[in-house]
């Protein structure tokens, strides 16, 4: 078994980097361990070119998004820690999953490998949205996010704490053991029952809409509080199905495009006269 650990933040020794290490180094020595710094791969932001909608088409920017790819590929589970950023996960998570248009046709090729991820934020309060970014990266490879974490520490080192560690390490067990107890963030608030994410939508008629998945649901008063009923036909957006239809979505647009290029560029060629670019010297 090759266990693959992914660390989304900067720091040397950072705490994303303390818990993937520990993660893997709880794993049986039997585990091939491999780490990669995301933050120090050359990975261009996406052109939005949709040269690589079409199944048989790869991106056309050449970097370490295929290198990246194909570690992913030959893992057999995937470990994923970032730092929170303004509450967000780190930009390399952001760049990266806006370039995973270019495997949209091609998830297959990932689809069920497990993947546990892990969250860091450095002030209560402010962990905002990077659990969710983090879990949707996994899950637009079609990893099977089967456990996650979210620990505020703000310093480096300061996750090197028994029961902190000891929650990395139970994560890292669900990656190996199919009966181990599920670890996740998310208990002790409502989520979405499909996905697991915590951003809802509560409409002032109680229906509930996942931000992330896009199930929809109830909210229900249930005696001791509230809970959340999912319908559970049509797919999801992060099933094989659901990633199949917007890849077929974005081929519509790039083809009405194509159709009706003359016309949008007369209806943005007058603002190219508006030029109040700065510039900076020697640029």
């Amino acid at each position: 078994m090759k266990v693959l650990g992914l660390v989304a933040s900067p720091r040397k020794l950072g705490n994303s980097e303390i818990l993937v290490k520990e993660m893997l180094a709880s794993l049986p020595a039997e585990v091939d361990k491999a780490m990669i710094h995301l933050p120090s791969l050359q990975i261009e932001a996406c052109k939005a070119c949709y040269a690589c909608l079409p199944e048989d088409k790869n991106c056309m920017i050449s970097d370490d998004l295929a290198f990246l790819l194909e570690r992913i590929k030959e893992a057999d589970a995937v470990i994923l820690a970032s730092a929170c950023y303004f509450l967000g996960s780190h930009t390399s998570i952001k760049t990266i999953t806006d370039r995973l248009i270019a495997v949209m046709a091609n998830s297959r090729e990932f689809s069920g490998k497990k993947c546990v991820t892990a969250t860091v934020y450095g002030i209560p309060g402010w962990d905002g949205y990077a659990r969710e970014a983090v879990n949707n990266f996994a899950r637009f490879l079609h990893l099977d996010v089967v456990g996650d974490m979210q620990v505020q520490a703000a310093s480096p080192g300061e996750v090197v704490e028994p029961e902190i560690l000891a929650t990395a390490r139970k994560l890292a067990n669900q990656l190996i053991d199919p009966a181990a107890a599920p670890v996740s963030a998310a208990e002790a608030v409502l989520a979405c029952q499909v996905c697991g994410s915590s951003m809802l939508q509560v409409r002032p008629s109680g229906q509930v809409r996942c931000s992330m998945c896009n199930a929809g649901g109830e909210l229900k008063a249930d005696g001791e509080g509230y809970t959340i009923v999912f319908e559970k036909t049509g797919h999801r957006r992060f099933s094989q199905e659901g990633m199949a239809e917007h890849g077929r979505l974005l081929e519509e647009v790039k083809k009405s495009y194509i159709a009706n290029r003359q016309e949008l560029f007369r209806r943005r060629k007058p603002y190219d006269a508006y030029d109040w670019w700065v510039v900076r010297e020697g640029k």
